[in-house]
């Protein structure tokens, strides 16, 4: 079992604790879930001497537990939508290359509060893991690699309520903070509190 794994499943259970506790207080779950969808943009930092910015689509999911009237715990699973094709040069050789977001996932703490009864504002900070593929081709020759990015993770957005249990939101995560490859989308979310 990996490190991160391991703080994704102590989410899990810190936000189920914490639900218990509230429904012992009569004061409703706090639990919510979120569908997003995202273009996401990754600016990596392949080697290529003309770098291209790969622009994808990706779909998440979000399961948070209140555990404080302003602060909540997260868990967020997400894949990829399709890829995306660049002419890149490398060592001077022109190439094609193809990158996909295989999947991601994270665990974040997310402080919140109500700017008026129907708009809250947030910031979201963690812990992500993306998984994403390329294959880069020149002539008949074609390589395909992988890689599993761990990172620092962090995003502001806004959530309009449209009643109790029902909102839409607009955020923007960065997904890694290390190193020269840059990875970060706009999501539009649609959630339900329990």
């Amino acid at each position: 079992m990996t490190k991160f794994t391991k703080i994704v499943g102590l989410t899990l259970v810190l936000a189920a604790a914490a639900s218990v506790q509230a429904q012992q207080k009569g004061q409703g779950s706090g639990l919510y879930g979120e569908l997003a969808i995202s273009p996401i943009k990754l600016d990596l930092d392949d080697g290529a001497q003309s770098k291209a910015g790969y622009n994808l689509n990706g779909m998440r999911v979000i399961l948070g537990q209140k555990i404080h009237p302003n602060l909540s715990v997260e868990g967020m699973l997400g894949m990829g939508l399709g890829d995306d094709t660049k002419s890149v040069v490398i060592n001077n050789i022109t190439a094609k290359s193809t990158v996909k977001v295989n999947n991601f996932m994270g665990a974040y703490l997310r402080a919140h509060t109500l700017l008026t009864p129907e708009l809250e504002v947030f910031g979201r900070a963690g812990f992500a893991r993306m998984k994403l593929s390329a294959t880069v081709a020149a002539g008949n020759l074609s390589e395909k690699t992988s890689s599993i990015d761990n990172s620092f993770s962090y995003g502001l957005g806004m959530n309009y309520n449209l009643n109790k249990t029902t909102y839409v939101g607009l955020d923007v995560t960065r997904y890694n903070t290390e190193g020269k490859s840059k990875v970060q989308g706009v999501s539009l979310t649609a959630g339900y509190r329990f």
